[in-house]
């Protein structure tokens, strides 16, 4: 999602336990052991690529020129703005909304077959 202003793969997690949500990403051939492993934080097994190209960089410049609170405000506006399209998809007779729109998603479709679906999408 693109919440945060950057790059998919620079998002914000929150885990409640680090180590073992990184054992499942641990890449760690010989070239890249160092002898900091057990000290430093290695950010490379927090997700598939190894490489980050300054996405964190991006990220905390985001982060910095929207402040937290801005950032939150961007997030709860896209949320609102979902609740403004759901309303409008129910007014239309022909869609049907298929989610249960919590978040910036809202799923919806044409009412009838899946070949008028898609018609639609073509």
């Amino acid at each position: 999602n693109k919440w945060m202003l950057v790059s998919f793969d620079c998002s914000c997690m929150w885990v409640k336990d680090k180590h073992k949500f990184t054992q499942g990403m641990i890449v760690d051939p010989l070239y890249l052991q160092h002898s900091n492993s057990d000290t430093a934080i290695d950010y490379r097994h927090w997700g598939v690529p190894l490489s980050r190209r300054f996405r964190a960089l991006k990220l905390w410049f985001t982060i910095r020129s929207y402040s937290v609170s801005g950032l939150q405000e961007y997030i709860r506006n896209h949320c609102r703005l979902a609740k403004v399209f759901e309303s409008k998809v129910l007014k239309d007779s022909r869609f049907q909304v298929v989610n249960e729109v919590k978040v910036g998603l809202v799923c919806f479709k044409l009412k009838g077959s899946n070949e008028l679906n898609r018609k639609l999408l073509d």
